[in-house]
């Protein structure tokens, strides 16, 4: 998606999908998703009446679900809007937010970045305010709850915590293989668990990194017709 009023490279990665969302039933985190997807199912219900603020540590799924939820918007044709807020707390807040009390969605990702800017928490709290008037939602992450934010105007950290709020836990190993393997059954790429062993004791142990890596490794099984062995990821990441 591309901001419009700056012009700003803003896109959603492509396998930032619902589906591709691993969960454990019953935890926090697939309680997060039935809501997200309650949203945009025909005739659904959602325990969520108003905004929705997702918070946790970095890693623990919040883009995901933040693009997940523009995607399904954008099938569902509705107008969204994804704005990843370390890219635009740089720039004026209206200029960014200008218009965007038309969406039906707005998905606000890192917004304790913009958090104590006078402009930035003036304009959201009005961006609040019309989506309210029109219907539309703000989906928000953060990195702590509203409360523990230290917002300064505090008309917007009433609304804030308002909000419908999940916490999303950090990953544990036993998960973070899990999602791994997951994924590479998603991308067809056949992997042992003494390759997935492999992988996740010599790659970058945050789930980003994990997935990238994962990537990588498919376009290398593509073109070497490989699964994903120990001895293709040495030539891949030359360990």
């Amino acid at each position: 998606m591309t901001a419009q009023q700056l012009n700003l490279p803003v896109s959603l990665a492509d396998d930032t999908l619902f589906d591709n969302f691993l969960s454990a039933p019953l935890s926090i985190r697939q309680q997060a998703l039935s809501s997200l997807k309650a949203l945009f199912s025909a005739g659904g219900t959602s325990s969520c009446k108003g905004n929705i603020l997702l918070w946790g540590g970095m890693g623990s799924g919040l883009t995901h679900l933040l693009q997940a939820a523009c995607h399904e918007g954008v099938a569902c044709g509705q107008r969204i809007q994804y704005l990843p807020l370390e890219l635009m707390a740089n720039y004026p807040a209206r200029d960014v937010l200008e218009g965007l009390g038309a969406c039906q969605l707005v998905c606000l990702d890192n917004f304790q970045l913009v958090v104590g800017i006078p402009d930035w928490e003036e304009e959201l709290f009005h961006l609040l305010n019309e989506l309210s008037a029109t219907g539309g939602r703000l989906l928000i992450s953060a990195s702590a709850a509203p409360r523990a934010l230290s917002i300064r105007l505090a008309d917007l950290e009433s609304r804030l915590a308002a909000s419908t709020v999940f916490q999303l836990p950090a990953y544990s190993e036993e998960e973070k293989s899990a999602i791994v393997l997951f994924r590479a059954a998603r991308l067809g790429l056949i992997m042992s668990e003494e390759a997935l062993g492999f992988l996740m004791n010599r790659a970058p142990r945050d789930l980003h990194s994990l997935i990238d890596h994962l990537h990588q490794l498919d376009s290398f099984a593509l073109q070497y017709q490989s699964k994903a062995t120990i001895p293709l990821m040495k030539k891949a990441f030359g360990w």
